[in-house]
This record gives C-alpha cells, sequence and structure tokens, in this order.
C-alpha cells in the first residue's frame, strides 16, 4: 500500500514527481482527462496510476523503456 497524494495533479509524461510543488489541479481538465505541460492529452486515470507507481516503486523512470511486471508480495 502506498500514499496517494499529489498523483492526480501531476504528470508523468512530464517525469515531474508527485509532490505538493509539481501539483496544479487545473491540469485534470474533467475526470478522465489530463492535460500535461507540453499539452499532451492522457487519460487521468492512467496517469494517476503510474505516478501511484513512481511513489510505490522509486526507481528512475524513463518513458523510452518498457515495463516488466513483477509480483509483489503484499504479506
Amino acid at each position: 500500500m502506498t500514499e496517494e497524494s499529489y498523483t492526480s495533479g501531476t504528470s508523468f509524461v512530464d517525469n515531474e514527481e508527485p509532490v505538493k510543488e509539481n501539483y496544479n489541479k487545473a491540469r485534470r481538465v474533467y475526470r478522465g482527462l489530463f492535460v500535461t505541460n507540453q499539452g499532451v492529452q492522457i487519460n487521468a486515470d492512467l496517469n494517476g496510476a503510474y505516478q501511484i507507481l513512481k511513489k510505490a516503486f522509486p526507481i528512475k523512470w524513463d518513458r523510452g523503456c518498457v515495463l516488466h511486471p513483477i509480483v509483489v508480495s503484499m504479506a
């Protein structure tokens, strides 16, 4: 489990860290649509999910790489 604050108002596409300093709720145009700093439109839930992953697994995230799923034990 991880804390999800600032994940819906920060941009995964722009490689922003999900922290208060980067948070801008105006980029979440409406439910389901997020607009990046460069004007790229992305599904808001997908952007938030990627930002939550970024918080849960603090590694160097490169949008050009393919993510390989791993099994994480929650027990």
